[in-house]
């Protein structure tokens, strides 16, 4: 079993994807505990409950330890991380340990990470010019020195889930940097003073990223003096959006939302449906006027507030409320299973 070559076993383990059939092959020697981890643990989820301690028998923390553990450390495998729940500065310490090995991870997901003392991703980690060289897709919380890691790395997905003021916004968009000429799928909240603001930090994204070959774009803005916004004053606010969303040339993937959410006046009556009906047809009329007004016949998918539609062969198709964009859960990046052109 030992003189079998390298390229022979290579192809083998190629071909056991499953946890039943690699877990048994992994315990025959070190080596093929290395072959099968790098299928076995290519793609990691972990979660965490309160006060877990770093030096406990927990399954998770201790498959953790060993990922970073001198003599089985497999954390160079890892190429998609997700982590969830309630994490210590000193979980967090050991998430970071994994991070400073992951060499080869690709996408990173903290955005449900419950960070009890510090952030997770500090100045000081980011600004490691080793730090993760081949991450391509981040789901996210929000981060100090964001601005640097994305300009110093080629990010093709990124959703920030904190709402961020006007000066962030415009660091991140720096067209300028790496950032402007990578970037595939943006999913961001942005903070507007005023609903006519919105207009504005479109023009402005839409004027860095002119040359980006941005597939997918999801904007909440969010008004920090919330008061009544009438649908009117929705309806004329994605129209003058339009023009700006032309010069997207590879756009296919469209969610807006101004929140708090529009207030739309309905009929009582039993003529026009029930109000959710007369809001859903109403907000799919904004939708196809968007698109037609504007000559953005290329998008495949678009949404605006409540409701979105995918387009086939030109016709609107309902997309469950469930999978809506501006849901926390979602994130365009692993809804296209890492495909984005």
């Amino acid at each position: 079993m030992e003189r079998l070559p390298e390229e022979l076993i290579a192809y083998i383990f190629d071909h056991l994807e499953a946890a039943h059939a690699l877990l048994p092959a992994m315990l025959v020697n070190r080596r093929w505990y290395m072959y099968g981890a790098r299928n076995l643990h290519a793609r990691l989820v972990f979660s965490f409950g309160f006060n877990m301690a770093v030096d406990s028998s927990n399954v998770v923390v201790s498959f953790m330890r060993r990922l970073v553990s001198p003599t089985l450390a497999t954390a160079q495998f890892v190429r998609h991380l997700a982590v969830f729940g309630m994490a210590n500065r000193e979980v967090q310490d050991l998430i970071r340990d994994i991070l400073r090995q992951a060499t080869a991870l690709r996408s990173l997901d903290t955005h449900a990470l419950h960070e009890l003392q510090e952030t997770l991703l500090r100045a000081d980690l980011i600004l490691a010019p080793d730090l993760l060289p081949n991450i391509s897709a981040l789901n996210i919380t929000s981060a100090p020195s964001l601005d640097i890691l994305l300009n110093s790395r080629r990010i093709r997905a990124l959703r920030v889930h904190e709402t961020m003021d006007h000066g962030d916004f415009i660091r991140i968009v720096d067209p300028n940097g790496a950032f402007a000429t990578s970037i595939r799928s943006l999913e961001l909240a942005i903070s507007i003073d005023r609903p006519a603001a919105a207009v504005e930090e479109m023009q402005c994204l839409t004027s860095a990223l002119a040359h980006a070959p941005l597939r997918a774009l999801a904007l909440q803005f969010i008004l920090d003096r919330p008061g009544l916004m009438s649908w009117h004053d929705f309806e004329d606010i994605i129209g003058q959006m339009g023009p700006a969303l032309q010069t997207l040339s590879s756009l296919s993937i469209l969610s807006l939302v101004i929140r708090p959410d529009p207030m739309m006046p309905v009929a009582n009556s039993n003529e026009f449906g029930s109000g959710e009906s007369q809001r859903e047809l109403r907000t799919r009329s904004l939708a196809e006027r968007l698109i037609a007004d504007n000559g953005l016949s290329r998008l495949t998918r678009v949404e605006l507030r409540w409701h979105g539609w995918e387009i086939r062969s030109g016709q609107l198709e309902a997309v469950p409320r469930s999978s809506l964009l501006r849901l926390p859960q979602s994130w365009i990046y692993e809804q296209c299973s890492g495909e984005l052109g």
